[in-house]
């Protein structure tokens, strides 16, 4: 669902600006593959394309970003104002429906300093369009090609892995990827989805089940090789080497010796998502050039 957020006729001022919005990261490598991703979705969609993020690398030394800072969302939409722009696209880099990006959006509505309009496409997995599955398709032709690079015997044992939310809507994501690629892999793999990580307490337990008990823990992922299936967009700290996932495999290795784990690289570079990507941007445009429709909810 889009999130529009302004009242008024449609932008016939200066073409709207386009922002690529992830999470955001303290560590540099997520910032400059941002940076990376926003330059491709600009060569697939014509126009100027701005890497921001909603929080964290704004602390990152410049001089570890090729000597540019990193932008984050509020400080990058006021400067757009004050520079004329009074339109913006946010494309979310964001598998699921992210609350922070949902919050930061209504902050922007409110807030007279950012541009008059504001239009937040939905994210890489969107719930309104169950038969889009080409994240899931990414996710599985990443496993496919791993396991015959690596000589790996069939059917693979596979485990979805993403960060793990206290959001059932988040959640949902993961489950519905991991999924897709047993839909497609069909008896070329046993598959299972997991979290890194999840909040305290039965509340929470829909995140079950986690990375480190699934991996070394539950047959027939605690022997043998394993493919780690990545649903995650960027390198940081969970990601990135040495990151929590690493950390987790390297102590799953260590319990059970005679486990192999094998790592799928990041969704981020996939072309499958750089297309969704550039439908989003598309999306975001088209909202920015419609009378106003109302006010829809975050």
């Amino acid at each position: 669902m889009f999130l529009l957020a302004a009242v008024g006729a449609p932008t016939t001022g200066s073409r709207p600006a386009t922002l690529l919005v992830d999470n955001g990261s303290k560590r540099a490598a997520s910032t400059l593959a941002l940076r990376a991703a926003a330059e491709r979705l600009s060569l697939l969609t014509g126009g100027a394309v701005e890497p921001i993020s909603l929080r964290w690398s704004d602390g990152v030394a410049a001089d570890a970003l090729a000597g540019r800072p990193a932008r984050t969302l509020q400080s990058a939409l006021r400067q757009l104002a004050e520079d004329g722009v009074d339109a913006a696209a946010i494309v979310p880099l964001f598998l699921g429906p992210s609350d922070g990006l949902a919050e930061a959006v209504r902050a922007a509505r409110a807030d007279p300093a950012a541009p008059r309009r504001i239009a937040a496409a939905p994210c890489l997995v969107d719930t309104a369009a169950p038969a889009d599955a080409r994240v899931g398709r990414a996710l599985a032709a990443a496993v496919l090609r791993l396991g015959r690079a690596r000589g790996l015997s069939f059917p693979l044992r596979v485990v979805v892995v993403d960060h793990g939310s206290a959001s059932r809507a988040v959640v949902a994501v993961r489950d519905r990827l991991a999924a897709t690629v047993a839909e497609l892999l069909g008896p070329r793999a046993s598959v299972i989805a997991a979290s890194m990580e999840r909040r305290p307490g039965e509340q929470y337990a829909f995140a079950e089940p986690l990375l480190e008990r699934v991996v070394g823990g539950a047959p027939p992922y605690d022997s043998g090789d394993v493919v780690v299936a990545m649903a995650f967009l960027q390198p940081g700290r969970h990601a990135g080497p040495g990151g929590d996932v690493e950390q987790i495999l390297d102590a799953a290795r260590g319990r059970s010796a005679g486990l192999r784990t094998h790592v799928t690289p990041l969704l981020g570079g996939s072309h499958l998502v750089h297309e969704v990507l550039a439908d989003r941007t598309a999306e975001a445009h088209a909202a920015l050039r419609e009378p106003h429709r109302g006010d829809p909810e975050a």
